[in-house]
This record gives structure tokens, C-alpha cells and sequence, in this order.
């Protein structure tokens, strides 16, 4: 009976020992917990800048595509020629080929305005000339981007859309 109280302290001395060092190691962890940041945090602020960096850029799509569109339709002659050159690095392709097609119809486009008379300008043309004159973008480019002559520009500009 001895050996069997002996065996039996021995056994509870070594589970409170073993509970005792399983309790310290449990605090010591909680506390170095608190010196680790936490990472989350920052991953979730940059998958919020991640998806507003991505809508601006939809909506800025969005809006220049709308402006092609209305070219598009403005011009009813408008036709997509074949590739005629490599497009610039970092540009879609079938972007660079809707460009060019727009500065070709602007080009033939002048080519026509200067024996015809002139014709009352589209209130979404007088919009889009304020707009990129807002831009900084030279009278050059605006007239190319609206089908416009540069002094169809000028006048669109010195009235302020009126």
C-alpha cells in the first residue's frame, strides 16, 4: 500500500509539474503575441486601395470609351482599316488600331470641311472640345480628337461652348 501511495504522489508531482510548465509556456506565447503585428490589417488596407485603384481606372475607361463611341457615331463613314503599324508598347493593339482610325476619319474629315460650308457643331462636340481644353491639350490635338478645324476649335473655346 506505501509503494502504492508512493507511485501515486510521484505520478501527481509529475502531472503538476507537467501543468505548471504546459501554463507557462501558454502565458509566455500570449505575450509574445502581443509583440507581433498584426499583418491583416495591412493586407486589407491594400486590397482596398487595390479595388478603388481599379475602379477609377474601370470608370476612366469607361468614360474614354464612351468618347470613342460618340466619335463613332458622329461619323458615319467611319471605317476600321487593317493594322498599318506595330502599336506603342504597352498599348492594346485593337486600341492603337481604334486611334488611328479616329485621327484617319479626322484627317479625311478636314480634308472635306474645307470646301464644304460650315455646319452648326454638335453640342457633344462643343462638350468634348471644353473638356480636353480643361485637359491642357494642345488645339492641334483636340481638333484631331474632335474632327474639328483648329479654328472651329478656337471659336468653340473663346465662346466657351455658346
Amino acid at each position: 500500500m506505501v509503494k502504492y501511495l508512493i507511485i501515486t504522489y510521484y505520478i501527481e508531482v509529475k502531472l503538476l509539474d507537467l501543468s505548471i510548465l504546459l501554463m507557462s509556456i501558454g502565458i509566455f506565447l500570449i505575450i509574445i503575441s502581443f509583440f507581433f503585428k498584426n499583418s491583416s490589417k495591412k493586407i486589407e488596407q491594400d486590397v482596398e486601395e487595390l479595388s478603388i485603384s481599379i475602379f477609377q481606372e474601370t470608370n476612366n475607361l469607361k468614360r474614354r470609351l464612351k468618347i470613342v463611341e460618340e466619335e463613332l457615331l458622329l461619323e458615319p463613314e467611319f471605317q476600321v482599316k487593317s493594322k498599318s503599324s506595330i502599336p506603342p508598347k504597352g498599348q492594346d493593339p485593337k486600341v492603337h488600331q481604334v486611334m488611328q482610325a479616329v485621327q484617319q476619319a479626322a484627317q479625311s474629315s478636314k480634308v472635306g470641311q474645307t470646301t464644304a460650308p460650315a455646319k452648326p457643331i454638335h453640342q457633344i462636340i462643343i462638350s468634348q472640345v471644353l473638356e480636353l481644353n480643361k485637359q491642357g491639350l494642345s488645339v492641334a490635338d483636340i481638333s484631331i480628337r474632335s474632327n474639328l478645324t483648329e479654328e472651329q476649335v478656337r471659336q468653340v473655346i473663346a465662346n466657351g461652348g455658346r
